[in-house]
């Protein structure tokens, strides 16, 4: 489920950066700009969830009702055509997919984790101040860090305290004051969820560079001299910028903020490309409205998660000795009046799942039970199955089945297996 959901929120992601890079990536409205990135965010979390929910909880109901069909019927080991094998295989790939996502999100998670635990080991260690809204921490000065703030703390090396001391307070404050730190987690923890897709890294990007945008407004609005506090960004464009959830001064290229400080205000009409984002988001849901592509999202999300139906439907696959189960026979195993009756029984006893049904779920289920020498049928096993709703039923069909005819060996009833194609469609 997480992969889908990853997947989903990704195309919301996309869309939306691509609104915004083409239509107010650069434009001198960083307060404006930052809510947008933030509604893209809000956007690519909060529509994924609905997506899924409706996907796997429609209660529009499907036209006609689901009907009931028996493949070919076989005893013994289940005939596995192309398509069967095609499935499984896809089936593999997605399993893989999965757990290649898995670890990826692990690994960006432990990577960000482990700069956030140094940032932290920085704060503790330093000199303390406290200013009453903020605390000032002082580093020592064999500590290459930019300047940055965090939460609602300022750390910068007693060196950058002497020489640019109020200015860089000004600056780191003016981060604290916009909660900036925020925005960052929730960039931070989306790329975690989604460390393979390029747009939340530049959606990170463009985030950072509108947080100091925006900080280098404020500061200059404050009546600093505009080419002492750019000196003092050159000079301070060294050292080790936290890229783990923190605002460094050094983060963004400085050239593009220097020329920022010189551009006039957006107009109020192109303030207006704001307005683009709403044929973004519907682009979005148009494609996760794509049959095929819903088809796909809705297979990974239930391949992905876990099946209870098959783990109590399985059986091992040795049988012990004394029980011996046999895969062919001389004379097969039969329902009670032959396939006819076996398959008149199915139609009066099979309920087609309500939540299947309605989530229009069809296709064919192989399952493969075990007749007793004395008839009795056990040991149900999913050989493929279509969904947990469906499948559970299968089971509870052939758990409630009438005893049949045994299989016979040399003339002696013995256990025998028995695979039974069942298609459900709609």
């Amino acid at each position: 489920m997480i992969l889908s959901y990853s997947l989903i929120s990704s195309i919301f992601l996309i869309f939306g950066y691509f609104a915004y890079r083409l239509c107010m990536s650069g434009e001198r409205q960083h307060t404006l700009n930052r809510w947008t990135l933030l509604s893209i965010y809000a956007v690519s979390i909060i529509l994924p969830i609905i997506i899924l929910y409706l996907m796997f909880h429609n209660t529009k109901p499907e036209a006609g009702q689901g009907t009931i069909e028996i493949g070919e019927v076989t005893g013994g080991i289940p005939k596995i055509d192309a398509k069967t094998t095609l499935n499984m295989t896809s089936e593999s790939i997605l399993k893989i997919l999965s757990g290649i996502y898995i670890i990826g999100a692990i690994v960006t998670a432990i990577y960000f984790l482990v700069g956030l635990v140094t940032l932290w080991r920085i704060i503790e260690r330093g000199e303390r101040k406290e200013y009453g809204t903020f605390q000032l921490i002082l580093a020592e000065d064999t500590c290459r860090t930019a300047p940055f703030s965090w939460g609602r703390s300022i750390v910068m090396s007693r060196k950058d305290y002497e020489e640019f001391g109020d200015m860089i307070l000004l600056h780191e404050y003016a981060h604290l004051r916009r909660h900036h730190w925020i925005d960052l987690v929730i960039a931070y923890s989306t790329i975690c969820l989604q460390w393979y897709n390029p747009a939340a890294w530049g959606l990170r990007e463009e985030l950072k560079a509108v947080h100091e945008y925006q900080v280098d407004e404020m500061v200059m609005n404050t009546g600093v001299d505009g080419k002492e506090y750019q000196m003092m960004l050159l000079q301070k464009a060294t050292g080790y910028g936290y890229q783990s959830f923190a605002n460094s001064l050094n983060h963004s290229k400085l050239l593009k903020r220097i020329a920022m400080m010189y551009e006039k205000k957006t107009s109020l009409q192109r303030r207006l490309f704001v307005l683009t984002l709403v044929p973004a988001i519907g682009a979005g849901i148009g494609v996760t409205a794509i049959p095929s592509v819903a088809g796909i999202l809705r297979t990974i999300a239930e391949t992905s998660g876990s099946n209870p139906t098959k783990a109590i439907a399985t059986v091992p696959d040795e049988t012990p000795e004394e029980r011996a189960v046999f895969i062919a026979v001389e004379d097969p195993a039969e329902f009670p009046e032959g396939m006819e009756a076996l398959m008149k029984w199915l139609s009066n006893n099979v309920v087609y799942p309500q939540e299947a049904e309605k989530a229009g779920i069809q296709g064919r289920v192989i399952v493969r039970f075990v007749i007793e020498a004395d008839g009795t049928v056990t040991h149900p096993e999913i050989i493929r199955g279509i969904s947990p709703e469906i499948d559970a039923e299968v089971v509870r069909l052939i758990n409630s089945m009438p005893k049949w005819t045994p299989g016979k060996v040399n003339g002696k009833e013995v256990a025998s297996y028995f695979t039974l194609p069942v298609v459900f469609r709609l």
